[in-house]
C-alpha cells in the first residue's frame, strides 16, 4: 500500500460515522507496531509514533479538550514540556539555526499523541503482543548477525549499546508479563509467548555485548523480585527465578568466550585506568569522560555549557593537557546524568530526573498485581522503563540518542493510556 492509499484509508476510517472504531483500531495498531518494529527495522520505533501522530492530526476536534484523566496526566505533560523546553533552549543557544531542533520537537509532537490515546486508548493486549514481537524480532536479528554475518557485536539498525539495552528492556517487560499474567482463557499461551520474548530479548542483549545493560540488571531484577514476592505464590516465584537463572546461564555457556571475555576485559580496563590513567579503551574512555563532565558541571552548575560550549571546552582542556584526546571522539559523556549536568546544568538535570521520576510515581504498584487484574501487571511492566533507563544511564547518555528518546516517550504515553482505558464494555460504541 502506497502512502496516498494509506492516507485515503485513514480518512475513511476516521470519517465521523466511523470515528470511534477507526481511532481505537489505529491506537491499538500503534501500540503493537511501536515496540514490535523498534529494533527490527531502521528507525523502527518511528513507525508507531508516526501512525499516532497522523491519527492525532486527523482527530483534533475530538481530543483537544482537557482529558478526564487530567489529574493523573498533568504531571506527565509537565515533565515532557519541561524536557522539551530545556532541549529547545540548548538547541537555540548551541546551533543558532533549525538544525538543533530535532531533539525538542520529539517531545512536543508526543503531546498531541498523548491526548489522542487518552481519548482513544489502545487495548492492553495489543501492547503486550507488540512487546513479545519486539523482543522476539530483536533476538532473531541478533542471532542472524552473530551466526550468519559473523559480526563481533550485534547492533541491529542502531549502535550496539542502544540496541542491546532496548532489547533487554523489552525482555524485562516480557518477564513481568510471564511472572504476573492473570488467570483466564489463553493464560498458558500468553505465558509461553512472553517466555520466548524473555529468552530472545536477553539473547539480543548478550550478543550486543552491552555491559551497561547487564549492570542495570543488578538492581532492576532484585527490585522486581521485591515488588512481586507478595503477589505470587512462593513456589511460582522460585520456579520462575530458577528458570530465568537457567536461561541466563545457558546463554552464557552457549556464547561462552563472547560474554566472559567481555566481562574480563572490563575488569582489566578499569585496573589499567586506575593504575596508569590509560583512557585508550572502553572503560578508560568512560571514566575520562565522567571526570571531564563532572569538572565542567562544577564550573557552570546552574545552566551548564550547552552542547556547543561542551565541545569547545573539551577541545581547550585537551589542548591544555587537562584531559586525554580520547574525550573528543564522542559528543556525550557516556553517562546520562553527568552529560546533562555538564551541558545544561542543574536545570537540565532536573528535567531528566522529572521525566524519570514522574513515570516511577505513575507506574509504581499501589494495589498489588493480583492474578485477576491484567492492568496492574501492565503497570509493573511500565515501571521497568524508568528503572532500566536509570541503570542504562550510568554508562550511556541514553536520552541523547533518537532511539532512547522515542522509545521512552511513546511507550510511556501508550502505557499510561492503556492503564487509564475503560473496560472493554465501557469503550465508545463502534456501531
Amino acid at each position: 500500500m502506497t502512502m496516498p492509499d494509506f492516507l485515503c484509508t485513514l480518512q475513511r476510517r476516521l470519517a465521523p460515522q466511523g470515528l470511534p472504531q477507526g481511532a481505537l483500531m489505529l491506537s491499538s495498531l500503534a501500540a503493537f507496531v511501536l515496540p514490535a518494529l523498534s529494533m527490527a527495522l531502521p528507525s523502527g520505533y518511528s513507525w508507531g509514533a508516526a501512525l499516532l501522530l497522523l491519527a492525532a492530526l486527523f482527530t483534533v476536534p475530538q481530543w483537544w479538550r482537557r482529558p478526564e484523566s487530567w489529574p493523573e496526566t498533568r504531571w506527565l505533560v509537565a515533565a515532557v514540556v519541561f524536557m522539551g523546553v530545556d532541549w529547545l533552549i540548548d538547541a537555540i543557544i548551541s546551533q543558532g539555526s533549525m538544525r538543533g531542533l530535532d531533539k525538542p520537537i520529539k517531545y512536543f509532537i508526543a503531546l498531541p499523541c498523548l491526548f489522542f490515546v487518552l481519548r482513544y486508548p489502545p487495548r492492553p493486549r495489543a501492547l503486550w503482543a507488540g512487546l513479545v514481537a519486539g523482543a522476539t524480532l530483536s533476538g532473531l536479528v541478533a542471532l542472524y548477525e552473530y551466526l550468519v554475518l559473523h559480526m563481533d557485536r550485534a547492533e541491529g539498525f542502531t549502535n550496539a549499546i542502544q540496541y542491546g539495552n532496548l532489547s533487554l528492556l523489552m525482555g524485562l517487560m516480557c518477564l513481568v508479563g510471564a511472572l504476573t499474567w492473570p488467570a483466564g482463557p489463553g493464560r498458558r499461551g500468553w505465558r509461553i509467548a512472553l517466555g520466548v520474548g524473555v529468552a530472545l530479548g536477553f539473547t539480543a542483549s548478550l550478543l550486543s555485548q552491552s555491559r551497561g545493560g547487564w549492570l542495570a540488571l543488578l538492581f532492576v531484577l532484585p527490585l522486581l523480585v521485591l515488588l512481586v514476592r507478595h503477589r505470587l505464590p512462593t513456589a511460582h516465584l522460585a520456579a520462575s527465578l530458577g528458570a530465568l537463572i537457567l536461561l541466563v546461564l545457558s546463554l552464557v555457556v552457549v556464547l561462552g568466550h563472547t560474554v566472559t571475555s567481555r566481562l574480563e576485559l572490563a575488569v582489566d580496563e578499569a585496573r589499567s585506568y586506575e593504575t596508569t590513567g590509560g583512557a585508550d579503551n572502553s572503560v578508560g574512555q568512560r571514566l575520562a569522560h565522567w571526570r571531564v563532565a563532572w569538572t565542567m558541571g562544577l564550573q557552570k552548575p546552574l545552566l551548564g555549557w550547552t552542547q556547543a560550549g561542551y565541545e569547545e571546552e573539551k577541545k581547550r582542556m585537551v589542548a591544555a593537557g587537562e584531559a586525554p584526546p580520547v574525550v573528543l571522539i564522542y559528543g556525550h559523556a557516556h553517562n546520562e546524568f553527568l552529560d546533562v549536568f555538564a551541558k545544561r546544568g542543574l536545570v537540565g538535570l532536573s528535567s531528566v530526573l522529572a521525566l524519570y521520576g514522574v513515570l516511577l510515581w505513575m507506574f509504581w504498584p499501589r494495589r498489588g498485581c493480583g492474578a485477576s487484574d491484567e492492568r496492574k501487571c501492565l503497570e509493573l511492566a511500565g515501571l521497568m522503563m524508568p528503572l532500566s533507563y536509570i541503570g542504562f544511564g550510568i554508562t550511556q547518555a541514553f536520552l541523547g540518542h533518537n532511539s532512547g528518546t522515542m522509545f521512552y516517550l511513546f511507550m510511556a504515553l501508550l502505557f499510561h493510556a492503556a492503564l487509564l482505558a475503560p473496560e472493554p464494555a465501557a469503550r465508545p460504541s463502534c456501531a
